[in-house]
């Protein structure tokens, strides 16, 4: 690749990685801050934006001149034993996750002391600093992989890596609208069901990527043990 074009592709895989990092950092806001910490369906946002930046790790390993002959021996078991641990975590976030939501739901519906307590508790979203950091981390997204693709359109054949940034962008954009569109007293529950949506993509994903995974494997020994 050309040194222009290799240029782009860091600034946008940059723009990625700060996308992530915006959603990541949200949740690490300290308690006592003017802003709150905009719900945890952002920081389940950011857990699946790890993916896109492996992603982008595997990608620009390509481009380096001695890397790729030995990293393609030893990328089926890393991205194997990475996508394994990533599920095992993310089902015990989608676990926890769901049980969050269910417990919101029971206190709203407990009338009359406990719909009293969820008010009090997660009745108050803010909506505000959510948009923001969705909007921020959706343009970061964009740009970034405008300038990815600037930097050769063959990355549009890369079925994978369009898919996964079609699902992370369409992700962000229904969790806008989960914040959006009901009522204020419902938004601490919409980002949460918002939130599980999101793990079970991501459990999706891993599972793509761990039977991804096996099939390099078995490619890698056959090509060098004898058949």
């Amino acid at each position: 690749m050309q040194p222009t074009k290799l240029i782009c592709f860091c600034l946008g895989a940059f723009a990625i990685v700060l996308a992530f990092g915006l959603e990541f950092g949200a949740q690490w806001l300290p308690l006592h801050s003017n802003v709150e910490r905009p719900g945890v369906g952002i920081t389940a946002m950011a857990y699946f934006d790890l993916i896109f930046l492996y992603s982008l790790a595997l990608i620009f390993v390509d481009f380096l001149p001695v890397v790729p002959a030995v990293f393609s021996r030893v990328q089926g078991i890393v991205t194997l034993v990475l996508s394994l641990l990533a599920l095992i975590a993310t089902i015990v976030l989608a676990y926890f996750t769901f049980a969050f939501v269910m417990t919101m739901v029971s206190l709203l519906l407990a009338v009359p002391f406990g719909t009293i307590a969820y008010l009090a508790i997660w009745g108050d979203f803010d909506t505000a600093s959510a948009k923001m950091v969705l909007s921020l981390a959706m343009m970061l997204k964009l740009v970034g992989v405008g300038l990815i693709l600037f930097a050769s359109m063959s990355f549009l054949k890369n079925k994978g890596f369009m898919l996964l940034t079609l699902c992370s962008v369409g992700l962000s954009f229904g969790l806008g609208l989960l914040h959006t569109l009901p009522p204020g007293f419902l938004v601490s529950i919409a980002d949460a069901v918002g939130a599980v949506v999101i793990a079970i993509a991501l459990i999706v994903w891993l599972v793509i990527l761990l039977v991804g995974a096996l099939f390099a494997i078995v490619a890698a020994l056959r090509s060098v043990v004898p058949v």
